[in-house]
């Protein structure tokens, strides 16, 4: 449905919203920098996998994954863009989506883009 509403607003038909529920090495490296940084603690982590029967290993993906969804909530999809995308369209999407009532998170500080 938000692919379609995206479409319908003049987005391109080869810009993509894909689902995001595969845990990954991403998972565990967010959930590191979370730690490090002090947003999440790794009592915590392990606190969340004793209850949920989840490894604790700050490795496993999987752990990591539902860790992070617990805290900060489920990622709906990912954002694909041609590699030839006008500059203006990341900022029509996010508007779009905000529009709609999600929030637009960069992958690379993991903080909403306005």
């Amino acid at each position: 449905m938000l692919q379609q509403k995206l479409w319908e607003k003049v987005v391109p038909r080869d810009v993509f919203i894909g689902l995001s529920e595969i845990p990954s090495e991403t998972h565990c490296e967010i959930l590191n920098l979370n730690i490090q940084s002090g947003r999440l603690t790794e009592d915590s982590f392990k606190e969340f996998c004793l209850i949920h029967g989840l490894p604790d290993n700050l490795q496993s993906k999987e752990s990591a994954a539902k860790f992070l969804e617990y805290m900060r909530g489920r990622p709906l999809a990912w954002i694909h863009l041609p590699i030839d995308a006008e500059p203006t369209l990341l900022p029509l999407i996010v508007k779009i989506i905000s529009e709609l009532g999600h929030i637009v998170i960069d992958p690379d500080n993991m903080t909403p883009i306005n």
